[in-house]
């Protein structure tokens, strides 16, 4: 009796292990505080950053810096308040980014093109102020750093087509993590208001917040020419198009984007679009959810002009779009492609979906969602893709929305 009593508690806590709590919601609230490593070189108040960069050995250092702002002295003819030069620094804000800033001035903040690696790490600042044309706040150009526990704040991306307010990639090289990093309030004259990805590059993004961006193309995110985004257990709120991709814009040929359990709410655009817009490229959006987006087609995806949507697994609630349009639209005919397999759609304003492809599997109820999941016994649980490959944490059929299908790495390396 008593091994079969222990046995059922084992299980019981097997059970209970194997599905996550999901206690937080996507974005940067179980992200760990910055910590200084021990050993670390110590910059004094006042002193410059961008020196200690350059004093440190080719080899790499880690860099403690304590709170403060950090400027370009008067009468620098720099371009940037700092750059990593290539080198494997850690760089670490010990108050972390609320106490920290690095303050372009009008120009831009941190430069990354020297090939710098994933040893090369900004990691607990907020970035404000910047302007440049591309990557006001941050340019990544040719390389792959890791950016974490930041904040892009209030950078510019200014000029007839600027681009990424907070942070520009570009290049086939430029593979960066961007990791428990907050953009809020950044702009862009152009497209990607947050972030811009361009000519192949494909930064890698976790448990990220994009809140209250704007630009013309892509409020919180543009990704053109060739650019990819892998983006994921990250929240865009908030963000505003003036004309297509409230959210996202994915866009011109070849680019394409892998959108995995992300929160779009109330995000809007006066053309295509409130949470995406895929015009002339690919994504893929799977166990994501669409909460009262808002645009004049495609109140939360829209693809058109040869560009391609699959959605699967994911959840449409309050959008807003006008009529005819819909939730999830192909908004421009038979060249373009939406797929609609296992989504659930309720309370959208101006239909749920509209000349999409195969419509497998659609739930039209309330999904009953609690807090960012489905609450129990809601027609969501179970009802997302019914493949192996797709299932649940705990090995159950996969959910619809965020909480459903594998595990992502939230805030560590690149997988």
């Amino acid at each position: 009796m008593r091994k079969t009593l222990l046995l059922f508690v084992l299980m019981l806590a097997g059970a209970f292990v194997a599905r996550p709590s999901f206690a937080a919601c996507p974005g940067v609230s179980d992200c760990p505080r910055p910590v200084c490593p021990a050993g670390a070189k110590q910059v004094k108040p006042g002193q410059s950053i961008q020196k200690a960069i350059d004093a440190a050995p080719a080899t790499g250092a880690a860099i403690c810096v304590p709170p403060g702002t950090y400027t370009l002295p008067s009468g620098s003819q720099d371009k940037e308040v700092i750059n990593f030069h290539g080198k494997p620094i850690n760089l670490v804000a010990s108050g972390g980014p609320s106490v920290t800033f690095i303050d372009g001035g009008g120009k831009r903040g941190v430069v990354f093109n020297a090939a710098e690696g994933k040893d090369s790490i900004l990691n607990g600042f907020t970035v404000r102020n910047g302007i440049s044309d591309y990557g006001a706040g941050i340019l990544i150009d040719g390389a792959s750093p890791t950016i974490r526990n930041c904040v892009l704040s209030k950078n510019k991306a200014t000029g007839d087509y600027g681009r990424g307010g907070g942070i520009g990639v570009i290049g086939v090289q430029a593979h960066p993590a961007i990791l428990c990093t907050r953009f809020v309030g950044n702009s862009s004259s152009f497209a990607g208001g947050g972030l811009m990805s361009t000519y192949s590059a494909n930064p890698y993004l976790r448990s990220d917040v994009f809140e209250g961006n704007t630009a013309q193309y892509g409020g919180a995110i543009g990704v053109h020419w060739s650019g990819r985004l892998d983006l994921g257990w990250t929240q865009l709120i908030g963000n505003q198009a003036k004309v297509d991709g409230g959210g996202i814009h994915v866009g011109l040929t070849s680019s394409n984007a892998l959108v995995r359990q992300v929160w779009f709410q109330n995000n809007k655009a006066s053309g295509y679009g409130g949470g995406m817009w895929v015009p002339a490229g690919f994504a893929e959006v799977v166990n994501s959810m669409f909460d009262g987006n808002e645009a004049g087609q495609g109140g939360g995806i829209a693809a058109g002009y040869g560009g391609m949507a699959d959605v699967a697994s994911t959840l449409f609630v309050r959008n807003k779009t006008g009529n005819p349009s819909a939730a999830l639209v192909n908004a421009q005919g038979s060249s373009t492609s939406v797929v609609n397999h296992y989504n659930g759609f309720f309370s959208n304003t101006g239909g749920d979906f509209l000349n999409t492809y195969g419509n497998l599997g659609t739930l039209l109820f309330d999904p009953k969602i609690n807090g960012c999941c489905p609450a129990p016994g809601s027609p969501a649980i179970d009802a997302g893709i019914p493949d192996p490959h797709y299932i649940d944490v705990n090995g159950s059929r996969n959910d619809m929305g965020i909480c459903g299908g594998p595990a992502l790495s939230t805030y560590g390396p690149m997988k």
